[in-house]
């Protein structure tokens, strides 16, 4: 069961073929492109790639043998493609991730491609609405938030002087992510590196992933955290995930697609003082407790309806009877 001929702008077919899983039953942008913030490269301030996720149900032998990989991360150029078995991305769901929650929501122009079994798995998104997005959104956006206030002058000066380092030893800082070979300021593979040198490069390394969101940022969004003096991306993420939180426990429903973009690219492009991104997060964080305790929403989600509907999903994928789901 092959989708249609899916088009991805900039990718050939190959490359696309390369990129999907078999058994994709839902294809749908996330992140920027989704929320309405993505910056094209032309933009002077675009730090974004291209952000897609994928459902996908597994090979029989995932089901009935010794299992298989239920979670695939792809890249392509600026693309960037997180895939899900069915029931991984269901046991997600009923814990309300914020990151997969998501495409349940969104509107037709998100939806890159889908058949019949994920309109199906949409169309039951009310089983997955529960009071449980209060600690899965809160505990995404602290964890943004203690990232986003670590990077403090301190951070800064030291960042500062081991990429000096560095430098002074001929050796690239965009060449330290974990797992790279170094290469010299000039480009050319880096050879003959001494303890002292390596020691620095460990101690880079570490404080890399430590400031800069695991390590995986690139030179533009690093330049931006040291002109604003913290991670401006992070917060808008943090901002974004605390109003999307209090808006479902709220309505029980997510607004993906943000009516409020204009204000998070603002944060996003650094615009807002951390002071200020500060105390906007301190009073989210208040009013998501309250909304919490006023919301109306289930506190559990009904795991018996919800694993019907994964067995119903993956049978009919591989044309199996449904005589006892």
């Amino acid at each position: 069961m092959l989708p249609r001929k899916i088009e991805l702008k900039g990718l050939s077919p190959d490359q696309i073929d390369r990129l999907l899983p078999e058994g994709l039953i839902s294809l749908c942008w996330r992140g920027s492109v989704a929320h309405g913030m993505y910056l094209p490269k032309s933009d002077a301030d675009s730090i974004d790639d291209k952000d897609v996720m994928g459902i996908y149900v597994g090979p029989l032998e995932h089901y009935l043998g010794f299992g298989r990989k239920d979670v695939y991360e792809q890249w392509e150029g600026e693309w960037d493609c997180v895939f899900y078995e069915l029931r991984k991305f269901i046991g997600l769901l009923l814990n309300c991730n914020p990151n997969v929650l998501s495409l349940l929501w969104l509107k037709p122009n998100g939806i890159i491609y889908e058949n019949e079994l994920g309109a199906r798995l949409r169309e039951n998104r009310s089983l997955f609405v529960t009071k449980k997005a209060y600690h899965s959104f809160s505990g995404y956006a602290h964890a943004q938030f203690k990232k986003m206030i670590s990077f403090n002058q301190e951070a800064q000066a030291l960042m500062q002087r081991l990429e000096d380092q560095l430098i002074s030893f001929g050796i690239d800082p965009e060449s330290c992510d974990a797992g790279s070979s170094l290469r010299t300021v000039d480009g050319q593979p880096f050879v003959g590196a001494t303890t002292d040198m390596m020691e620095v490069v460990k101690q880079y390394r570490g404080e890399r992933r430590r400031y800069y969101s695991g390590g995986y940022m690139g030179q533009k969004r690093r330049e931006l955290v040291r002109r604003v003096g913290y991670d401006a991306k992070n917060a808008a993420h943090l901002i974004r995930l605390l109003r999307m939180g209090i808006e479902f426990l709220t309505e029980g429903t997510l607004h993906v697609e943000r009516a409020d973009a204009p204000e998070l690219l603002d944060i996003k492009r650094g615009a807002w003082p951390l002071e200020k991104v500060k105390s906007e997060a301190e009073r989210l964080f208040q009013l998501s407790q309250e909304a919490y305790v006023r919301s109306a929403l289930p506190p559990e989600p009904d795991c018996g309806q919800a694993e019907r509907l994964c067995v119903e999903l993956i049978s009919a994928y591989h044309m199996l009877s449904s005589k006892r789901v």
